[in-house]
């Protein structure tokens, strides 16, 4: 018996009277489900699931949760692989985010959304079409199932962060439940009788909640800035033969600020991401392609290219980069292209253009990538760095990866790598593929139909503690480059990376905001004793 299904404890009858009955999980499947991430399983299961569909229900679960001395673990879409959702003790409480959902507010006026932030990018994106706006950072290529809590909670990277940074850089304030139950806006909507306009005015408190993954409050609505969209658009390619070719020219290209988004790829990443092959799936992609152009000829010339192309000249490179450019007007795009081209072709040489095309005509779909295109598991490793960095950190990581060929090989895992650039940050992430079981998260996440073929995989057990070695070496091989890396939750190296002064002002942040330690424990390495009670 959980401590939260004890009689003596009525805490369940607290919760279904406050969210209601279908709002609290308690059953085994459900438990189960939920101990699991992308990577991490089976971990602990918790005691009970919140499905909260206000941000007062969600404060009142909270609240009474932390009362029973029990802890509280947020979760947005799911699409995490650091044990930022999974408890880290019996009887934790999961707050699924996903049922607060409503876009709260578009001024288009003052240029801000708010929404809930159990809001998909893909629903924010629905919400601001055909108002000529959009976010700067608009999603990541999980979009259609990651959350805006979620990217807030761990830092997210991609559409429109070459140009425009992280997430973090467009928020412009918060609202959270602290342990206590209590509801705190941040920024100017967190005056009395003020527009949630901006992010000034005083200490930065926004910033205390954007990338704790979940460790110091829970998010339930989010304000995000938002900017004209840009008229022109423009697609370009290049192939390179070697990593360092391909950084060099993507530092070279970062200071323009014309790239949107971007990413560079290996030829193992072409032949192994089944993100990859499904996009340049030329029959699937026609009508989607056709309604992207910038006419139905144009649009239906594209798609042809599209088809034709397939996939066997992304593989005539050892790496490949592919760009999204944007500008006001058309002749400010012609400038732009004309200085990317420049620089990419002195590095290395253009090729077709079809993969951002692809990529723009429908940038949210179900995240095929999770798996590999024969269904093997995928789970990535990563860290930013200064661009006067990235060819140090590009040779040190091909001199790490060469030692490692043999483990790799001798257990099956298959490596690949990523590369972009982020604002002013270079941004590396190796991935590895190995066979291994399906999991319900998988499933619920892609459809059983997509898993179906290797639904009967077992557990291989052996080969993922090798990957978690993998990425455990990795991660310390970043650390050591000077690289800061995202969703730390519980798998990154944080505390011990941090100088003891500012390790000490966070732990006294955690302490004044949750003094029992119950807003996910664990997370971001910051201890907390045990407070649960029987």
């Amino acid at each position: 018996m959980t401590l939260l299904a004890d009689p003596a404890s009525g805490l369940l009858d607290r919760l279904h009277g406050a969210l209601g009955a279908e709002a609290v999980l308690a059953d085994e499947k459900s438990r189960r489900y939920y101990a699991n991430d992308i990577f991490w399983q089976p971990g602990i299961e918790p005691a009970a699931i919140l499905l909260p569909r206000t941000r007062e229900e969600a404060a009142a679960g909270i609240r009474l949760t932390t009362e029973a001395g029990l802890s509280v673990v947020p979760r947005g879409g799911g699409m995490s692989y650091t044990k930022g959702y999974l408890p880290d003790r019996a009887g934790a409480v999961v707050i699924d985010a996903r049922r607060l959902n409503r876009i709260v507010e578009v001024n288009a006026a003052d240029l801000y959304i708010t929404v809930e932030t159990g809001c998909t990018w893909e629903q924010v994106a629905a919400a601001l079409e055909g108002t000529g706006l959009r976010t700067a950072y608009w999603g990541p290529l999980s979009g259609h199932v990651a959350t805006v809590g979620g990217a807030l909670s761990q830092n997210s990277a991609f559409f429109g962060s070459a140009a425009h940074g992280t997430v973090a850089e467009a928020v412009l304030g918060v609202t959270v439940v602290l342990a206590d139950g209590s509801l705190v806006t941040t920024g100017s909507g967190g005056r009395i009788g003020t527009k949630p306009f901006t992010r000034e005015g005083g200490p930065d408190l926004t910033g205390l909640f954007l990338g704790d993954n979940g460790a110091l409050g829970f998010k339930v609505a989010a304000t995000l800035r938002l900017m004209r969209r840009p008229e022109a658009v423009g697609f370009v390619s290049f192939g390179f033969r070697s990593i360092r070719d391909m950084a060099a020219a993507q530092v070279e290209m970062a200071p323009l600020k014309v790239v949107a988004e971007g990413f560079g790829i290996d030829r193992t990443k072409v032949e192994h991401s089944a993100s990859v092959n499904k996009l340049m799936d030329g029959v699937r992609t026609l009508g989607q392609v056709a309604r992207a152009g910038g006419g139905l000829v144009a649009g239906l010339k594209d798609a042809v290219q599209v088809a034709a192309a397939g996939t066997a000249f992304l593989k005539e490179h050892a790496f490949t980069l592919h760009l999204v450019v944007e500008a006001r007007n058309a002749a400010e795009l012609d400038t732009s292209m004309a200085a990317v081209r420049e620089i990419g072709r002195r590095h290395g040489s253009e090729i077709e253009n079809t993969v951002p095309k692809v990529m723009r005509s429908k940038p949210f779909g179900p995240p095929r990538g999770m798996l590999g295109r024969d269904g093997e598991r995928w789970v990535p490793i990563h860290a930013v760095f200064p661009l006067s960095a990235a060819l140090e950190v590009c040779d040190a990581n091909d001199a790490f990866y060469a030692t490692r060929r043999d483990f790799m090989a001798r257990h099956g895992i298959v490596y690949s790598v990523m590369t972009m650039t982020v604002g002013t940050e270079f941004f590396l992430e190796p991935a590895f593929y190995w066979q291994d079981e399906i999991t319900d998260l998988h499933a619920r996440t892609l459809g059983e139909d997509v898993v179906r073929p290797w639904r009967g995989r077992p557990a291989n057990e052996t080969t993922r503690a090798a990957v978690a070695e993998l990425r455990r070496a990795t991660q310390e091989l970043y650390a050591g480059l000077g690289g800061v890396s995202w969703q730390a939750a519980r798998d990154y190296p944080f505390r011990e990376v941090l100088q003891p002064p500012t390790l000490a002002l966070l732990e006294s942040v955690k302490r004044a905001l949750d003094p029992r330690g119950l807003m996910n424990p664990g997370a971001l390495g910051l201890a907390a004793t045990p407070t649960l009670t029987a």
